[in-house]
């Protein structure tokens, strides 16, 4: 049984409210053929004999839902509930090799879970946005209560998130014309019709039913950039009360209880993949044992091909839409031997004493890339393939000098998306919030008007005089103004000799990956493929090419930035599978 304890280093000055006995269960349950993935919290207070089911939303929402979730599942579980978290079949870690989500097996996932939980009490749910209504879907007689947020009909649902994706802006690709396609998840035509049957969950004191307003509980980051996704103020507040107030409610046996170690989910579990067994097993990664997921054919070679994959900015460690695991399970099916991991403050490992995220361009994001790569050499004696998307990507680039040579000289970095090739980091979350592909902009929306303040959040912000807001604005002025002159140069500096061009990256100029890849050319054996879309391409001033005999610069089309399109994630998956040959 794996657990683990959230860690992190606190600010000065600043008593942290995380606690070692804060850990969590990460497993499978199975239902029918298929596997579900769960997460359980424990309670680390005097129990309340039940169990509370979270549920929430998947493709976008399921990013800029999860801080949310997990802060309130802790809450809960400190509060002396057992919490239960599961991912929709065909999504995040519910393992499947199939592109397409059959949406109409989430009321069976719900009760599925349910009863497997029900073995410790009476059950209770919460439901966030698309969750509720199809917590509200199923049975009425499996519930002690249930609370709804957000509530929508599935029909609304899928028009919003179509609508999102249609106004995803002239980079996205085109849709693809099999099922439904939104952002971040793609449905197949049976999954689509019967969401789109789902009504809008409505109080009902008889199905024990209660909806949680906005006015009650505060509005819940949907409409929103993952950068922007705060935790309401009042959320945590309300479910709590809310669930003190519920009826207890009984079991169908309620007398029959197992021994005292709780709900535990399988940790090894093996799937078929077109015809290929394939073994999903739970793990940790790195010093702080972060969750790690790690597949791998049912027997294999001891130099079997080793991938490693890192997820862009603020998504879990499958990646939105769980694009890498999908990619991991094809490339085990092909015999290779595929290690995903958490990243800090992001999942499961989302900080509980900030309410949205903090500056992942920092020092712990290239420490945790390391690792995660010297784990993967440590699995196999074969090839090692370092994929990264956005931040993922420049945390292996940042982390590529730290590792050995006998590492480096049998690894190839994927480096996708990557507009982060400046020495300093702190800049690309700062100008970040203002413009550029890192903005936090909505599909559709213009980027001027979607600019957040440049001061810092609450939770960032140093209680501090007057001064220090005078001073952070100069800071701003001063930065913008900078910023507007440097601009003018970014041609010709991209154009310039070597030595100019380096020069302008370092001061900020201009984000062009070639001073880099010269850098990491000087790292033995070591073998870099930087991959961009057509925008991030533009963006960088980037053509197609090769540097020297291990660095290559590949423009991929269609690709869009973050992935959000399934035609991107079909060209990326086919292209990562390209590294790995078909046994």
């Amino acid at each position: 049984m794996l657990t683990y304890s959230q860690l992190r280093r606190s600010r000065p000055g600043h008593r942290s409210r995380v606690r070692e006995e804060d850990s969590v269960r990460h497993g499978w349950v199975p239902a029918g053929n298929r596997w579900i993935a769960v997460d359980v919290h424990e309670p680390t207070a005097t129990e309340r004999g039940g169990t509370v089911i979270v549920v929430g939303s998947p493709g976008r929402e399921r990013v800029t839902l999860t801080r949310s979730m997990i802060h309130t599942a802790r809450a809960l579980a400190a509060h002396g509930w057992r919490v239960v978290r599961l991912d929709w079949s065909g999504t995040g870690q519910s393992p499947t090799a199939e592109e397409a989500v059959d949406a109409g097996l989430w009321v069976d996932d719900l009760t599925t879970v349910r009863d497997w939980a029900s073995s410790h009490g009476p059950v209770h749910g919460v439901g966030f946005s698309l969750g509720g209504t199809v917590l509200a879907a199923t049975e009425d007689h499996g519930w002690a209560s249930r609370l709804v947020l957000a509530p929508v009909s599935g029909k609304q649902w899928v028009r919003h998130q179509s609508a999102l994706r249609r106004m995803g802006g002239p980079d996205l690709p085109p849709r693809v014309s099999e099922g439904t396609e939104l952002m971040n998840l793609q449905l197949s035509s049976h999954g689509a019709a019967a969401l789109k049957a789902l009504p809008e969950p409505a109080d009902g004191p008889d199905r024990r039913i209660r909806i949680l307003s906005d006015e009650e509980a505060g509005a819940l980051p949907i409409n929103v950039h993952p950068r922007a996704a705060a935790v309401p103020a009042r959320l945590i507040a309300t479910v709590r009360t809310a669930l003190d107030a519920a009826p207890a409610g009984t079991t169908p046996d309620d007398t029959a209880r197992p021994d005292g170690d709780g709900l535990v989910p399988e940790q090894e579990i093996t799937v078929d993949v077109a015809g290929t067994p394939v073994v999903l097993r739970r793990s940790t990664s790195g010093a702080a044992r972060r969750p790690a997921i790690i597949t791998e054919p049912v027997t294999r070679d001891h130099d079997a091909p080793g991938l490693a994959f890192i997820s862009p900015g603020s998504e879990v460690m499958e990646a939105s839409g769980g694009l890498w695991l999908r990619t991991a399970l094809l490339a085990s099916a092909r015999g290779a031997v595929c290690l995903l991991a958490e990243r800090s403050d992001t999942g499961e490992l989302v900080r509980s004493d900030i309410t949205q995220d903090s500056n992942p361009y920092a020092h712990h994001t290239l420490t945790e890339s390391r690792e995660l790569v010297m784990h993967l050499s440590e699995l196999t004696d074969g090839p090692l393939l370092g994929a990264g998307i956005c931040l993922g990507a420049w945390g292996l680039v940042a982390s590529a000098h730290e590792l050995p040579a006998t590492v480096s000289e049998r690894l190839t970095l994927m480096v996708i998306n990557n507009v982060a090739w400046q020495r300093a980091p702190w800049r690309y979350w700062r100008q970040g919030l203002r413009g550029g592909p890192l903005a936090p902009t909505l599909p559709g929306q213009d980027e001027a008007a979607a600019a957040p303040s440049s001061a810092p959040a609450a939770d960032d912000a140093p209680a501090g005089s007057r001064w220090d807001a005078v001073l952070a604005g100069l800071n701003a002025y001063v930065g913008t103004t900078a910023r507007t002159v440097v601009r003018g140069t970014r041609h010709r500096a991209r154009n310039a000799s070597p030595r100019v061009n380096a020069l302008a990256a370092g001061v900020g100029v201009i984000d062009v990956p070639q001073p880099t890849l010269r850098r990491l050319a000087k790292i033995p054996g070591l073998t870099v493929d930087a991959v961009f879309g057509p925008a991030d391409a533009k963006h960088c001033g980037v053509t197609p090419q090769r540097l020297g005999p291990r660095s290559t610069l590949t423009v991929l089309d269609p690709l869009d930035h973050s992935l959000f399109a399934t035609e991107s994630c079909r060209r990326m998956v086919d292209y990562v599978l390209a590294y790995v040959p078909e046994v």
